[in-house]
């Protein structure tokens, strides 16, 4: 028997757990695909929406988008489709959702139906109890369906690593990061040219070496006296450039070599309009090698520059930055790290927690083996933990390792959700 690897395993219990929606007499203005109806479960109205029935009252339910946050709209009608005054009409709708969370929202009469006063906030996944009263009478109805679910035993999910934590306060120190470019350090860097013309009888030195200040690396045969005279040295450091050719013909505008000091190097980055202000000089920063995630420095800011270049809009930094050994190698690609504030916010989660859905960022709340997505709207990050401002509560159980397996199984379902 063939031994089918655990990921597999996991994929397959994935496809196979997702809950269909359980409905009962209701009405919805979503179509079947997005609530996973069988045919004949759901009665509907002129609108398309969930048809709720008492006697001759109808009451039809709609969410309703229209460029705009999801809302519900109700039709009332009595006898043989008549529209009865919404004067004195009383609905109210409560959502109960995944995980213990309540909305209750209130309607208002508007024109010919009645309005939602709330958002019917993502995922459309909620049991919902319609309670209405009209005419001296109360009516109640309820409904469920459930969407971007996924149900996995026990032992699925420690395969699979999914582990999860309470979302919570936490301290964030804000960081930007922006690209940057590891350059010689022009102020310690000349260019090597004859004090006179001539031609070039040596040229000591080869492309990377050492040379001490004093040091002759070139000689040239003067046109002038006729004699050799040294070109030395005018700084120790290491050549960096060799363009001089024996033989050739040079004048004080030739130049034979460029010649820096390695000990230190520039980083430049570039500053973009909305952090104008916010890096300043003597800032703290971080500089990490782009290919070489291994290779971290700290420094500080040196310079920043006062204009935005026309054409870009974008600034310029730089630091100075120390380089025993030689690893910033002038003209690697770094990123620039810097701290621009410290919160402490009430909601947070591990950045790991945070996956991208068809409604922008989200994550999943946990109850025991069973998962939903959740819409948030995120904060203030450090890398590490980001703030949620909008979605979620304090003390949620959320997916804080490995919720991209869920996310794969729900990226399959949202192929055919028209929603």
């Amino acid at each position: 028997m063939r031994h089918i690897p655990w990921l597999a395993m996991i994929a397959l219990a994935l496809m196979v757990a997702c809950s269909p929606e359980r409905s009962g007499n209701t009405a919805h203005d979503e179509d079947e695909n997005h609530e996973h109806d069988q045919p004949g479960d759901v009665q509907r109205g002129e609108h398309g929406g969930r048809l709720f029935t008492h006697a001759q009252l109808r009451l039809e339910l709609c969410i309703v988008e229209e460029d705009s946050p999801p809302t519900f709209v109700a039709y009332l009608s009595t006898g043989a489709g008549a529209r009865p005054a919404l004067d004195g009409v009383v609905l109210t709708v409560t959502l109960d959702r995944f995980a213990g969370r309540r909305d209750v929202i209130g309607f208002t009469p508007a024109a010919n139906h009645l309005r939602g006063e709330g958002i019917v906030r993502e995922p459309h996944s909620f049991r919902a109890t319609i309670d209405l009263q009209y005419g001296g009478e109360a009516f109640q109805w309820e409904y469920e369906q459930v969407e971007y679910r996924v149900e996995l035993s026990p032992e699925v999910v420690a395969r699979g690593g999914i582990e999860v934590g309470p979302a919570g306060p936490a301290h964030i120190d804000v960081r930007i990061e922006v690209p940057g470019e590891v350059r010689l350090n022009g102020e310690r860097m000349v260019i090597v040219r004859p004090r006179f013309p001539g031609v070039v009888t040596e040229m000591r030195k080869r492309l990377g070496d050492m040379v001490d200040r004093g040091e002759t690396i070139a000689v040239i045969h003067s046109n002038e006296s006729l004699t050799e005279y040294a070109i030395q040295a005018p700084m120790a450091g290491q050549i960096v450039a060799r363009t001089g050719t024996v033989g050739a013909s040079a004048d004080n505008q030739s130049v034979l070599y460029t010649l820096a000091d390695l000990s230190t190097v520039w980083v430049d980055f570039a500053i973009y309009p909305q952090h104008v202000g916010i890096v300043r000089s003597g800032q703290p920063v971080t500089i990490t090698a782009a290919t070489r995630p291994d290779l971290v420095a700290e420094g500080k800011v040196s310079y920043v520059g006062p204009l935005l270049e026309q054409e870009t809009r974008v600034s310029q930094g730089r630091i100075v930055l120390p380089n025993a050994g030689g690893r910033w190698q002038p003209g690697l690609y770094v990123s620039v790290s810097a701290v621009v504030d410290h919160a402490d916010v009430k909601v947070a989660v591990p950045d790991a927690a945070i996956v991208r859905s068809k409604f922008g960022p989200a994550v999943f709340i946990a109850q025991e083996s069973t998962f939903e997505l959740q819409p948030v709207t995120p904060g203030r990050t450090d890398h590490r933990m980001t703030e949620v401002k909008e979605g979620l509560d304090a003390n949620a159980m959320v997916v804080v390792k490995n919720a991209f397996l869920l996310k794969a199984e729900l990226g399959r379902s949202e192929a055919t959700h028209d929603h």
